[in-house]
């Protein structure tokens, strides 16, 4: 957990390096759009990001800030795998591991999703780029991050209760034991009391409450 808790560190600092750099990614999306000749067509699926990259980028500026993009989305990917691998299908943060997971499918359609408060990567877009072509696309990061984290957080609330649930049960365990302890110790003194083996016991072959047998008459003396 506490590398996991790393690997989102990490992405929280490159999720805020690419925020302050949108107006970049935004300008390089413009011009591979132009170049693919898709200028009415909203950037909806990661798939068509990578397309621009590959096969539309002709300056290095906007072959770096759309490769930052994909290489933050890869990096979503694999905390994502990390996260699903420990937990079980009946865990609390399924449902967001399950948003994560669709949301990160290179050709899911991105256009519906947007990043609500606190989060302002729409608010710094026009009204038109927001509504038609790429609300969706910068929208993508926040979002997914905030599932991841609040996936963990499920995770550590749900380990932290099992850890409770087991210490109560070892603590109770603890009480119970030396309880039984005693109570089998009773039960064996109690049973040696009433056996009739020992040759102190009231039933036994001897009592030794009583003097010796002596033959009657006087006793000589020499």
């Amino acid at each position: 957990m506490n590398e996991l808790l790393d690997s989102l560190k990490s992405l929280e600092q490159s999720c805020m390096r690419f925020r302050q750099q949108q107006f970049t990614f935004i300008s390089a999306l413009e011009r591979t759009r132009e170049h693919a000749h898709e200028k009415t067509k909203p950037v909806s699926t990661l798939a068509q990001v990578q397309n621009y990259l590959d096969h539309h980028c002709h300056n290095t500026t906007d072959q770096g800030i759309l490769k930052l993009f994909l290489d933050i989305v890869r990096d979503l990917s694999h905390t994502l795998q990390r996260l699903e691998s420990m937990m079980t299908e009946d865990s609390p943060a399924s449902y967001c591991l399950e948003a994560c997971r669709t949301l990160l499918f290179h050709n899911n359609d991105l256009s519906h999703i947007r990043a609500k408060y606190p989060h302002d990567e729409v608010n710094h877009l026009s009204c038109n780029e927001a509504r038609n072509y790429y609300g969706g696309v910068v929208s993508l990061i926040p979002v997914v991050l905030d599932l991841l984290q609040q996936g963990v957080t499920s995770s550590q609330r749900a380990q932290r209760r099992l850890a409770a649930e087991q210490g109560a049960e070892q603590a109770r365990s603890s009480r119970a034991g030396p309880l039984s302890n005693t109570t089998a110790t009773q039960a064996g003194s109690g049973a040696i009391k009433k056996g009739g083996c020992s040759p102190y016991n009231e039933a036994g072959p001897w009592d030794t409450t009583k003097p010796a047998w002596r033959p009657p008459g006087p006793i000589n003396k020499h």
